[in-house]
């Protein structure tokens, strides 16, 4: 089932507080001025989870020292039964910063022959594409980054599938400034600023490819590899 989370602060956690908080926003002012961006449209896609959480938060934080417009977008795929108490969680929590919040509903097609996983991708993207915006902000973190590294190795990717993510992507408006970030320091920041998030259950489903290496490869190798998700993040950067 979906859960709602909601953690104590750690004594651990203010350094990572501050570190993430100057990780992006170096970021965000170096794409900026590099593309020419005043007060640019930032648009998030939000889930409601960890990642896009954070992400929302720290982008909310920023906007007392970086001019911007920032808004949430929640792609509401219909495909678990929690999926409107997501959306009503996700309008509550930007009604909270008072960010304007667009739930966009998508149909998934399963004759494609994708899949599910890559034709919910697919529809999420697609709907992200059809948003007015300078820039799309993406919560990917390092640990997803390795993942998309093993999951291009296992289908024989070339140079540029195995590059996985990049940090920007101009040519799609795409901004993932959580990628140098492990997921253990995004939990760090929710602990230090008491976020709520909620969790997909689909999400332990090991049938899905990304979660059998989250939950059963990745952990495997960590235990021979320590850092294995910051070495193949580093791979993929190589790459790239």
């Amino acid at each position: 089932m979906a859960s709602s989370k909601k953690l104590p602060a750690s004594k651990d956690s203010k350094n990572t507080h501050d570190f993430l908080l100057e990780s992006v926003k170096q970021q965000l002012v170096t794409l900026l001025k590099s593309n020419g961006l005043v007060k640019p449209h930032l648009l998030v896609a939000y889930s409601g989870g960890l990642d896009s959480t954070v992400l929302l938060h720290v982008l909310f934080k920023l906007t007392s020292s970086i001019p911007m417009r920032l808004e949430a977008m929640h792609v509401h795929h219909g495909l678990s039964e929690n999926a409107d108490s997501w959306a009503v969680s996700c309008e509550s929590f930007c009604a909270e910063l008072n960010i304007p919040l667009n739930i966009f509903k998508v149909n998934l097609d399963l004759q494609t022959g994708l899949g599910l996983e890559a034709e919910a991708r697919r529809a999420r993207y697609d709907a992200l594409a059809t948003a007015k915006g300078d820039l799309v902000c993406l919560g990917h973190h390092q640990d997803d980054q390795a993942e998309t590294l093993l999951l291009q190795l296992a289908r024989g990717a070339g140079v540029k599938g195995l590059a996985a993510m990049g940090g920007a992507d101009l040519q799609r408006h795409l901004f993932r400034p959580l990628l140098n970030m492990t997921r253990g320091e995004l939990l760090n920041y929710a602990e230090q600023n008491q976020l709520t998030w909620v969790d997909d259950e689909s999400n332990q489903d090991t049938q899905f490819d990304r979660n059998f290496i989250r939950h059963q490869l990745l952990p495997l190798l960590n235990q021979q590899f320590p850092s294995i998700h910051q070495r193949l993040a580093r791979t993929a950067s190589h790459m790239a």
